[in-house]
């Protein structure tokens, strides 16, 4: 992807803090899944896949409004680059298919 983002990307917070902030995005099907596609390095660092999973879900949090406001307040917590800034640069289709390793 040609944008001013630059993967991996480091977590803003331990990797652990991120894992129990996912796990508070009030929806299950997102819970269940991070054990797949939340994949963070012990460094702190994440690949573009799992920043586009998370995209996905502030973006639309599958149906659920608040899902998705939640997984927006959780990839600004963790993430150097806010969600509004990562919707301006990253098309929502990229991300798409982009999202699985």
């Amino acid at each position: 992807m040609q944008s001013n983002i630059v993967y991996p990307m480091s977590l803003t917070v331990g990797v652990d803090r991120a894992h129990r902030l996912i796990e508070q995005v009030p929806h299950a099907t997102c819970r269940s899944a991070a054990q797949r596609r939340w994949n963070v390095a012990d460094d702190g660092t994440v690949p573009e896949e799992s920043v586009n999973w998370l995209f996905c879900w502030a973006k639309t949090g599958m149906g659920s409004r608040t899902a998705a406001e939640e997984a927006r307040r959780v990839f600004d917590a963790i993430l150097p680059v806010t969600f509004s800034r990562y919707d301006r640069l990253v098309p929502h289709e990229y991300a798409r298919t982009h999202r699985y390793t």
